[in-house]
């Protein structure tokens, strides 16, 4: 009998109960039945399902569709949506995640039966490393620096934009299935990190620039294929490819906000916690026109280098779109739609190089703030008394499509009130039974009991408490907290 393992995540008790009974008659695992899209993903990274049953209208601000998004981008899974809608935009946006079917509520139970059997062997039948590579695909189209990916052949699979530039070609599909040895020539180098001459299709080497290999792993540790970048040997660039994930985690820590970031009259503080994989978190501060500060907490979805190298673009990005073509201060909500247009996809192919995002803007002579978020945790306020804001605003994750509705949210820091962004990593850590809208609630609390502490004290309180926590589990999410404090 079989023993695979499917997550029920549905937001009706009764139907959630009835489709466990049905599955396990079948002979399936079915640990338990998630209610909420924001705990899907620690269901899937605790219980390690083989198939996700999805309904695309869940409990809390994170819909099916979006739950599927994120444990696609960090895990190896199919999904089966269960819904009885069936209108050209949830289909259209469902399609984006290609989920193995979408069943149409009512069904019955032979429906069911064939649908997960085939969804069951989909997975099991080379599905793994092409829809690896076709994410990893999306992450390089969407680096502004020349890279390619190969697959475990030695073969190339996909050129980005500025690589097809870069090697003379007419466009990104003129080296589909070429192995990569035909345009890289070995030249010495570490033998842990090789580097290579770059050639012309022609045969004329580009003294100029050199390409390194790296191997692309999945989180659970398989080789799916290789990263090649293509470096002019600035030092810096040349520093970072060289370096061991370990001190690429560093490096973004090295760009982590300085104390004094946020101007005159106010305090920034904060820390990160890298996965050791690589990080996918950051956050930052800096100034958008006179007077004006903005701020923002990333989580890029999945770890690894190609997540830091993410990171890394959005850092140099994102203050480029924030001051505007005119140099002034962009609305937090046009900076979202700008991600959106920038990073989403405009077509129905599978893609899950997303990112959460929180934004916002400060008057620093006034202290109103102006704050939107993309599928991102949400903006908190701690006033100095000790009652908090939660800014849960509209807008989805940046990535999946290119135009959506935001929401923005405004306030008024007075002195020593505080505004910070827990990432979801933080908040899981204050437990909530997997909801995060109950870990939310304790975080909250939490840093109520800590109004009256100084900067570096509350900070410190939530990375002692981070830290506890993530000693308990096996592999530990990256963890950030950014705080914003007016004197």
């Amino acid at each position: 009998m079989s023993k695979e393992t499917i997550l029920v995540v549905e937001d009706e008790p009764l139907v959630g109960l009835e489709l466990k009974d049905d599955l396990e008659c079948l002979g399936y695992s079915v640990p338990e039945v998630i209610e909420s899209g924001e705990a899907v993903v620690r269901a899937v990274a605790l219980h390690r399902p083989d198939l996700v049953l999805m309904d695309v209208r869940l409990r809390g601000g994170l819909d099916g569709i979006e739950a599927a998004f994120q444990i696609k981008a960090e895990f190896d899974l199919q999904v089966i949506y269960l819904s009885a809608y069936s209108d050209a935009d949830t289909l259209r946006r469902a399609a984006l995640t290609s989920p193995a079917c979408f069943l149409l509520k009512p069904f019955n139970g032979r429906e069911l039966a064939a649908n997960v059997e085939i969804a069951l062997l989909q997975a099991k039948n080379g599905e793994t490393q092409r829809r690896e590579l076709r994410e990893a695909t999306a992450v390089i189209d969407a680096l502004d620096e020349p890279a390619l990916i190969a697959d475990t052949d030695g073969k190339v699979a996909h050129v980005n934009t500025a690589a097809a530039k870069l090697l003379n070609l007419k466009d990104s599909s003129s080296l589909d299935r070429i192995p990569i040895a035909q345009i890289l020539a070995l030249s010495k180098g570490d033998p842990g990190y090789k580097h290579f001459w770059l050639r012309l299709m022609e045969g004329r080497d580009i003294p100029s620039f050199v390409a390194s290999v790296q191997k692309l792993l999945s989180i659970g540790g398989h080789e799916y294929g290789s990263l090649v970048e293509f470096d002019a040997m600035g030092k810096s660039e040349r520093s970072l490819l060289e370096t061991s994930v370990a001190k690429i985690n560093s490096g973004l820590i090295d760009f982590l906000p300085s104390r004094d970031a946020a101007g005159s009259g106010y305090r920034v503080g904060g820390f990160l916690d890298p996965c050791l994989s690589g990080t996918g978190d950051f956050f930052d501060v800096f100034p958008v026109g006179e007077g004006k500060t903005a701020f923002y907490g990333l989580d890029i979805m999945g770890h690894g280098i190609i997540a830091s190298l993410m990171v890394f673009s959005l850092h140099d990005i994102l203050p480029v779109i924030g001051r505007g073509p005119a140099g002034q201060e962009l609305p937090p909500a046009a900076v979202l739609r700008a991600l959106y247009e920038r990073y989403g996809r405009k077509n129905a192919t599978i893609g899950s190089t997303f990112f959460t995002i929180a934004y916002g803007t400060i008057d620093n002579a006034t202290g109103e703030y102006r704050v939107a978020r993309g599928g991102h945790t949400p903006v908190l306020h701690l006033e100095s008394g000790g009652r908090i804001r939660h800014h849960n605003t509209k807008g989805v994750v940046v990535g999946i499509v290119t135009d959506a509705e935001v929401e923005e949210a405004r306030g008024t820091l007075s002195r020593g009130d505080r505004l910070f962004i827990a990432s979801d990593g933080l908040i899981e850590a204050f437990g909530g039974e997997g909801l995060l809208d109950n870990a939310l609630e304790r975080l909250s609390a939490y840093a109520g009991g800590f109004h009256d502490a100084t900067l570096e004290d509350f900070i410190d309180a939530f990375r002692r408490r981070s830290r506890e926590e993530n000693a308990k589990r096996l592999c530990g999410d990256d963890v950030s907290l950014l705080v914003i404090e007016r004197e």
